[in-house]
C-alpha cells in the first residue's frame, strides 16, 4: 500500500473475525484507507483535554490541528465511517499526527458500542492505549513516564526506539496469549534495517486462529513493508485454536 492510496481488501476479509475481538468492553480494529472527512470540533476538544490531563497548558489550535506552543507537531482526527449492525454500532476514526518534518502519521482505528458515540469513544480510547503515548513521548514530552525511550543500534547507527504497549486480545476477551517475549524479536527485526536519518514509524498487525496466520501486515511510514511483514510472520507466535489479534506501534528516531 502506498501512502494516500485506498487499500481495504484485508479489512473487509478480516472483519467477521476481527468483529469478535473484544478489548475489555471495547472493540479494537485497525484499518488502512483514505480520508473522507474534515477534522471535527470534537477532535480539538479531545486532544486539548488529553494534553491538559498530562499537565500541558500552552495548548494551541490552528488549521493543522491541536498542539503545543513552539512545537510544530499537530494532532487531529475525523470520522471515517459509522455503521450499525443489529444492536451495536461501529465507528471508524482517522487519526493524523503531523510531525516536525511535515510528514503525517496516519492511523485508522474503530470501536464498537451501543450507540454511535460510544463506538467513537471506543476508538479514541484504543488509540490512546496503543499509540498515543508513543507519539506524546516522541514529539511532545521526552520525560513522559508512561513511555520508555530505548537506545538501540540500527544498521550500525545509534537510534532511539519507542516501543509502545503491545495490544493482544483473544476472541473471548480473556486468557490472552503471552506476547511479551516477541518484543525482543521486534527489536531484532529492526536492527539490520538501512533506515534513513529521518524519524520512522512502524505498525504491526497480526491475527491468528486455529494456529493459522489469518492476518499479518506491517507498514512503515504509512506504506506497506513486505520484507518486514514476512519477518514478522515467521516469528514464533503462540499457536492457539481461539482467534487472537495483536497490534504494535513503534517509533524510531
Amino acid at each position: 500500500m502506498s501512502s494516500g492510496k485506498c487499500h481495504r481488501e484485508i479489512d473487509f476479509q478480516m472483519k467477521p473475525l476481527i468483529a469478535v475481538w473484544l478489548f475489555g468492553a471495547s472493540l479494537l480494529l485497525v484499518f488502512c484507507g483514505c480520508s473522507r472527512s474534515a477534522p471535527e470540533a470534537s477532535s480539538n476538544e479531545f486532544f486539548t483535554r488529553w494534553l491538559q490531563n498530562h499537565g500541558e497548558s500552552n495548548i494551541v489550535s490552528d488549521a493543522k490541528g491541536i498542539g503545543l506552543r513552539d512545537n510544530p507537531t499537530r494532532l487531529r482526527f475525523s470520522l471515517y465511517d459509522s455503521s450499525k449492525a443489529s444492536n451495536s454500532y461501529t465507528g471508524e476514526l482517522e487519526f493524523r499526527v503531523r510531525i516536525p518534518d511535515g510528514r503525517e502519521i496516519v492511523e485508522y482505528v474503530a470501536g464498537s458500542g451501543e450507540s454511535a458515540k460510544q463506538a467513537e469513544d471506543d476508538a479514541k480510547i484504543n488509540f490512546v492505549l496503543s499509540t498515543f503515548h508513543v507519539i506524546y513521548r516522541g514529539f511532545f514530552n521526552s520525560n513522559d513516564p508512561h513511555q520508555i525511550e530505548e537506545k538501540i543500534t540500527i544498521n550500525g547507527q545509534p537510534r532511539v526506539l519507542l516501543l509502545g504497549d503491545t495490544m493482544a486480545r483473544s476472541q473471548s476477551g480473556s486468557n490472552s496469549p503471552e506476547i511479551s517475549p516477541l518484543r525482543n524479536r521486534f527489536r531484532e527485526i529492526l536492527s539490520p534495517l538501512p533506515l534513513s536519518a529521518q524519524t520512522h514509524w512502524i505498525k504491526i498487525v497480526y491475527g491468528n486462529q486455529h494456529s493459522n496466520v489469518m492476518l499479518c501486515a506491517v507498514t512503515m511510514d504509512n506504506n506497506d513493508a513486505p520484507e518486514l511483514t514476512e519477518a514478522v510472520k515467521k516469528l514464533p507466535w503462540p499457536k492457539r485454536e481461539e482467534f487472537y489479534m495483536v497490534k504494535q506501534f513503534i517509533l524510531v528516531k
